[in-house]
């Protein structure tokens, strides 16, 4: 994704810590002090997105693969909403707004709005990316990936030109 927003012109940083090391538990309380770091250091962030994978699984608990019927390549994404803090309704019309629905109408998975705000309170213009879920390769992780990245940059770049 910062390559295909970097080719964009976008500016990006991108935080490689895994916050869910050594455990699950306390992750979002690990990352948020990253957040609140990286916003004091460069106060001109406007968007940060929390890239996952999904962890989908029957009964049994083997993995599903989720795939787009558009490209059987690319894995399906979906979007993680926190809606109990103010302004949670402005991440959730940038989620709305992502360009991909248009070429790849099944790469999406429908949006999951939650009472929570997994970090998303620090910033208008966070969202929680599922990429894929823990049945799919690498690669098709990684080109799901392309796809979101390419229309979010469409995205941010005409609301920047409005």
């Amino acid at each position: 994704m910062a390559e295909v927003f970097t080719e964009a012109g976008i500016s990006v940083l991108h935080d490689r810590t895994l916050y869910d090391d050594p455990l699950y538990e306390g992750a979002y309380g690990r990352s948020v002090e990253g957040i609140e770091g990286y916003l004091e250091k460069y106060p001109s962030l406007t968007f940060i997105l929390d890239i996952h994978r999904d962890a989908v699984e029957d009964a049994q608990h083997r993995q599903y693969k989720l795939i787009s019927l558009e490209d059987p390549n690319a894995a399906q994404l979906s979007f993680i909403m926190g809606s109990n803090h103010d302004g949670w309704q402005e991440n959730l019309k940038l989620a709305v707004a992502e360009a991909v629905k248009a070429d790849y109408p099944t790469v999406m998975r429908p949006i999951t709005l939650r009472n929570s705000n997994y970090n998303q309170h620090k910033s208008l213009g966070s969202m929680l990316v599922e990429v894929g879920a823990a049945g799919n390769s690498l690669d098709e992780a990684l080109n799901s990936a392309r796809i979101f990245a390419d229309g979010f940059a469409r995205v941010l770049l005409a609301t920047k030109a409005e």
